[in-house]
C-alpha cells in the first residue's frame, strides 16, 4: 500500500491517504465512538488520521481472518464500546484490504501482458516442484487456457511452493490444477506448523492475489488441517480490471 503521509507522535493527524475514502472512514471511526484522535496505521506508517496525537494511544490490530492488515490508533477507548469498535475495525481491515489488492493487481497486470509458460502448465509446474522440494502435482484434464491466466496460475502455484519450503522444510507438500465450471482452480497444500494467528502479510502473499485479481479472480491463504493451504480461483476468461469501487461514509447522528 503506498503512502503519502507519515505522522510522527506529537504532530497533527489531518491529513488524506492514498485512496482518500480510507481517510473517510477513519473520520467515521472518530465520530462514532465520539474520541477527538484517529488514525489508521499500515505496515508501521499513519496513512490517515484526524485530530491532533494526543500522549496515550491504543492499537487495535485489524484482522482479516488470520492476518493482520493494520492498526486502528486511537485514544484509549471505554470497554463498553469493545463491540463497536471490533465492527469499525472489521470494516477498516476490508477497505485496507481492498486498496491493497487492487494496488499490486494494477503492477500484476503489466507482469502478465504478454506472459507465456514455457513448455506449457503441466511441464512447468513439474519442472518448478522439482527444484522446490519435489511437491506432488496433479492437474486434472484442462480446456485451452488463456495465456494470462496460465501465467497467472503459474506464478501463485510456484510462489505457494516457494514460501512452503521457506516455511514447511521437510513437510509433503501438494500442487491440485483442475477447472471447475468457469474458473480454474489452483490450490497449493503442505502439512507445516501453519499459519500463525495475526500473520501479516509479505510481498510474496500480495503478489500472488495481485496475479489472481489482474485476470479477475482471488486468491486466499489461510490454516489447513494441518499445515497451509493457498488457493486461487482465476476465470478461464479473465475479467478486465475495474478499479476498487469506494466505500460510502454513512452519516453518524
Amino acid at each position: 500500500m503506498s503512502t503519502v503521509l507519515e505522522l510522527t507522535q506529537g504532530g497533527d493527524a489531518r491529513g488524506t491517504a492514498s485512496t482518500p475514502w480510507l481517510g473517510s472512514l477513519v473520520d467515521t471511526v472518530a465520530e462514532t465512538l465520539r474520541v477527538p484522535f484517529a488514525a489508521l496505521e499500515v505496515d508501521g506508517r499513519i496513512v490517515a488520521g484526524t485530530g491532533a496525537w494526543p500522549e496515550c494511544v491504543e492499537r487495535v490490530p485489524l484482522g482479516y481472518g488470520v492476518e493482520t492488515v493494520g492498526a486502528l490508533v486511537l485514544p484509549p477507548v471505554r470497554r463498553r464500546d469493545a463491540l463497536l469498535l471490533d465492527a469499525l475495525a472489521g470494516q477498516l481491515a476490508r477497505a485496507v484490504r481492498a486498496v491493497s489488492v487492487a494496488e499490486a493487481a494494477v503492477h500484476a497486470t503489466r507482469e502478465l501482458a504478454g506472459a507465456h509458460v514455457p513448455g506449457g502448465l503441466v511441464a512447468a509446474l513439474t519442472a518448478a516442484a522439482r527444484g522446490l522440494g519435489g511437491a506432488a502435482v496433479e492437474v486434472w484434464p484442462l480446456p485451452t487456457l488463456n495465456p494470462a491466466v496460465e501465467a497467472a496460475a503459474y506464478r501463485i502455484a510456484v510462489e505457494a511452493m516457494t514460501n512452503a519450503a521457506r516455511h514447511a522444510q521437510g513437510a509433503p507438500a501438494r500442487v491440485r490444477v483442475r477447472a471447475l465450471g468457469s474458473f480454474l482452480d489452483v490450490s497449493v497444500t503442505d502439512t507445516g506448523p501453519g499459519v500463525p494467528a495475526g500473520f501479516t502479510a509479505g510481498a510474496g502473499v500480495h503478489a500472488m492475489r495481485g496475479w489472481a485479481a489482474a485476470v479477475g479472480g482471488a486468491c486466499t491463504v489461510r490454516r489447513g488441517l494441518p499445515g497451509t493451504r493457498v488457493e486461487a480461483m482465476l476465470p478461464l476468461v479473465p475479467v478486465p480490471l475495474v478499479p476498487v469501487v469506494p466505500a460510502q461514509r454513512t452519516p453518524v447522528d
